[in-house]
């Protein structure tokens, strides 16, 4: 049975005589998000509300204050709608949102849900603008993922952006809500938000994801995808898609947008979604859906203006996408417009406890997947970070060499199936350019 994580918040319960409300939507580490009712103009709402768990903890106050903020400035079709910002006579505080009667598109492809390629390029073209939107501002998402886009009422040409709370307003440099440190969700995580090009984060980041999130609703698999941070070996170089099943037109607009390095991707998406989808139609001669999909039934639209996603549902095509879901390592976010699910939280408080390094270790000595992705996370920023003691930072990068190392490989104490003697490389040579003989002895054993 589901806990209400706000105590008393009940059904029915009416918030500075305005916002009544009617029922839990979801659940996350950091708040919840109920379906509220506005009483003054009467019409629907989704309430987010910080758990008193978090509430007294004064970065996720700012982290919860920093998504009102930076919702209240942005004003497109494509990004859920802010309404206020309240706080109680508890310090409580709430978020007021659009309301929107739909489920997440992880919700979609975890049930097999694949897109005709022209309708691809249709999704993409809105996200685009939710995003140009939002870059105009001076924001990055930062965290775009099927379980941060929302679908209302099957209607896929209607997908919104949602839950802020990762984004940046500081385009240009790597800070956030929670500083340098690493925020999204791993499986569409952009290299740079691996450690790679200079770990600095901008508004070609969230063009990345896009990318990836596009693949998927494409029925492709994403590269790296449940490898934790063990994607940046896949995301390293720029992903070429060649699948026949997608057309030239999607395969270059994916092609574009998976550029490895940042500075390759696209700035125009507006010509680049305009030509490709013309290109497409072109192609079909104005026909809405591929030979691939699944034929439309009667009565169900698959091409157009309102493209009706349970349209192209088909169990069949489990094999094709890949047999399993698209969730994000670091948790699934409740199919709701408001909160997410993320480990990340956990990670960045033990980063700012008084011993990391011991906590991480402690986590891959009890195993266990979650447990051994956080430890990894923890390690993994220990050993960039130039503020951190320098040996602290060497003992944690042979701790992940360690995870790679086919010499005394345990998989029970690496998140990683099987060995990659080049990962471990590249871990040890970091650890040797910090001055460790330990780790350049490793590097030569591995050289024989």
């Amino acid at each position: 049975m589901t806990t209400n994580p706000a105590h008393d918040l009940k059904p029915g319960a009416i918030l500075q005589d305005t916002y009544r409300i009617d029922a839990l939507l979801g659940q996350g580490g950091m708040g919840a998000t109920f379906r509220g009712y506005n009483l003054a103009n009467e019409h629907k709402v989704a309430i987010k509300v910080m758990t008193p768990e978090f509430a007294g903890q004064e970065r996720a106050q700012e982290l919860f204050k920093r998504e009102s903020s930076l919702l209240r400035t942005v004003h497109h079709e494509a990004v859920v709608r802010y309404e206020t910002t309240l706080k109680d006579r508890e310090g409580r505080l709430y978020l007021i949102m659009e309301y929107v009667d739909g489920k997440p598109l992880s919700d979609y492809i975890s049930r097999g849900a694949r897109l005709a390629s022209l309708d691809v390029l249709k999704l993409g073209a809105r996200l685009a603008g939710g995003l140009k939107a939002l870059h105009r501002l001076g924001i990055v998402h930062r965290d775009i993922a099927p379980d941060n886009i929302l679908v209302p009422n099957d209607d896929i040409l209607g997908a919104k952006l949602i839950d802020m709370g990762l984004a940046s307003n500081t385009i240009g440099t790597d800070k956030s809500i929670i500083g340098d440190s690493f925020a999204g969700k791993l499986n569409y995580s952009a290299p740079e938000q691996l450690g790679l090009f200079g770990n600095k984060t901008t508004p070609a980041t969230d063009l990345y994801a896009l990318g990836l999130v596009l693949m998927r609703t494409a029925g492709l698999e994403v590269p790296g995808n449940g490898k934790g941070f063990g994607a940046i070996e896949d995301r390293r170089e720029d992903i070429r898609i060649t699948d026949p099943r997608v057309s030239p037109a999607l395969r270059e607009v994916l092609s574009a947008l998976l550029r490895a390095d940042p500075a390759e991707r696209p700035t125009d998406l507006d010509a680049l979604f305009r030509r490709a989808i013309a290109a497409e139609m072109d192609a079909e001669g104005n026909t809405a859906h591929d030979p691939v999909a699944p034929p439309p039934q009667d009565g169900q639209k698959v091409g157009g203006d309102r493209t009706k996603l349970y349209a192209i549902i088909a169990v069949a095509m489990l094999a094709v996408i890949g047999g399993g879901t698209a969730f994000a390592l670091f948790g699934r976010a409740a199919a709701t417009s408001g909160t997410s699910v993320s480990n990340v939280d956990e990670v960045r408080y033990i980063l700012e406890s008084n011993e990391p390094y011991q906590t991480a270790m402690d986590l891959t000595d009890s195993g266990g997947d979650r447990n051994l992705d956080i430890a990894l996370a923890t390690l993994m920023k220990l050993g960039q970070d130039d503020e951190t003691p320098t040996e602290v930072r060497i003992a944690s990068l042979i701790a992940v060499a360690r995870m790679y190392d086919p010499e005394g490989f345990d998989a029970e104490r690496s998140p990683y199936d099987s060995p990659n003697p080049a990962a471990a490389r590249r871990m040890y040579q970091k650890a040797v350019e910090l001055g460790s003989d330990e780790a350049d002895a490793a590097l030569q054993r591995l050289a024989d």
